[in-house]
């Protein structure tokens, strides 16, 4: 019998999973951690390339333990063994599964998680002293805080720390391969909003009718998970900023605000529009465009060396010089990848420098509400999002540049 070349099932070409493995150690020696062990199905698809539903399950946990030197290695069900087999770039010898012995599915490597988590600081990461967990803001840890605790008071010869440096820093620069995925989503989630918005009866089309619309171009185009179609309109719902659709009939005069993300290969987009059914007033044309023009300057701006508060300072002082200058309510946008918000946000306190690979969501808006009673009074919502890589040399428009708004008539 022939033998099928398998390589077609792998998330990525090992030189990716290489890349990812050696930026992850990188950041480990700079902030002295000896192992991270992570739990997110993001991050272990980052270090391993191992992605599945089954995470899915949070009855049962996987782990990735990273070490300082050498390939990680994961812990899970026996049923799985294979998927990591056929997707990841692991040796066998560091899938340690753990299962019901009394079914007989094969050998087990382990009778627990902590079982094979001492197998792997004895054979996979010796002499581990400090191990990182996702601790820090932004992170956040996949499974039971018992058994975290388990784990801790069972290891009690090593200090569990803050691994977030190694974690972010690694995930923060993409490679080449993760920006042309997020380059592919962010083309295909912009072409479903415009399609999809353009073709809005008044009267007729409902919120969830324009959910289901760019949902199905995106998934016809690749799209493999979404991770929200917010889709808000009429002068009510504004208040509501981001909300799922509804089966609220749109209605000529309304304004539509859109915000998407979908993933490929588990690299995400994350963009917002906003759409006018009929002409838009003068008013609604100058907030739209104010709330463009601050993530047009804050783009031009970009480039590596720049701290990225003060690309938001930027971005937030075009809107608060503006006519328009008391409805800035949120900072300027984050990082994307594998998650759609990552390290390093666009925000005031944070002053890390922008490197080459970069890639942002930069999104700013005006949303006028009365001020004797603050942002529950919202009334409109005009923001602004397009996806940025940072270069060489400056800046580069993933999405858009597009209309400020559109007049669907």
């Amino acid at each position: 019998m022939k033998q099928m070349d398998e390589t077609f099932c792998k998330s990525f070409r090992y030189e990716e999973y290489k890349t990812h493995v050696a930026r992850l150690q990188r950041y480990m020696k700079e902030s002295q951690c000896d192992a991270l062990l992570l739990s997110t199905p993001e991050n272990v698809y980052y270090a391993t390339g191992y992605r599945t539903w089954y995470t899915a399950s949070l009855f049962r946990p996987v782990f990735c333990v990273v070490p300082k030197e050498g390939d990680p290695a994961i812990i899970l069900r026996i049923l799985e063994k294979t998927t990591v087999q056929l997707y990841a770039w692991l040796p066998n010898e560091n899938i340690y599964c753990w299962g019901t012995p009394t079914r007989n599915l094969g050998p087990l490597q382990a009778t627990s998680v902590i079982d094979a988590l001492h197998k792997i600081f004895e054979r996979v990461a010796p002499n581990t002293k400090t191990v990182g967990l996702e601790a820090g803001t932004g992170l956040n840890y996949y499974n039971s805080l018992t058994l975290l605790k388990e784990i801790i008071d069972e290891f009690s010869d090593k200090e569990f720390v803050d691994g977030s440096y190694a974690i972010q820093h690694a995930r923060m620069v993409k490679t080449p391969w993760e920006i042309s995925k997020i380059r592919e989503c962010t083309k295909l989630t912009e072409r479903a909003i415009d399609q999809t918005c353009r073709a809005i009866v008044p009267g007729k089309t409902t919120e969830k009718d324009v959910a289901r619309g760019i949902a199905q171009i995106m998934a016809a185009g690749g799209v493999d998970r979404i991770s929200y179609l917010t889709v808000v309109s009429g002068d009510v719902k504004m208040k509501t900023f981001n909300a799922y659709a509804t089966d609220r009939v749109i209605e000529k005069g309304d304004v539509v605000q859109l915000d998407i993300s979908g993933h490929i290969d588990g690299y995400a987009s994350d963009l917002s529009r906003v759409y006018v059914m009929g002409e838009a007033t003068q008013e609604q044309k100058e907030m739209a465009q104010v709330a463009f023009d601050s993530v047009r300057v804050a783009v031009e701006a970009m480039k590596p060396g720049v701290p990225a508060s003060t690309i938001n300072r930027i971005c937030e002082d075009y809107i608060a010089n503006s006519k328009f200058g008391d409805f800035v309510i949120h900072s300027s946008g984050h990082c994307l990848g594998l998650n759609v918000v990552e390290f390093p946000t666009l925000c005031d306190e944070t002053h890390t420098p922008l490197e080459e690979g970069m890639v942002f969501a930069v999104e700013n808006g005006v949303y006028p509400f009365d001020l004797s009673i603050g942002a529950e009074s919202i009334y409109a919502s005009f923001r602004y999002e397009d996806q940025i890589l940072v270069t060489k040399d400056g800046a580069e428009w993933l999405s858009g540049p597009a209309e400020p708004l559109v007049e669907v008539k």
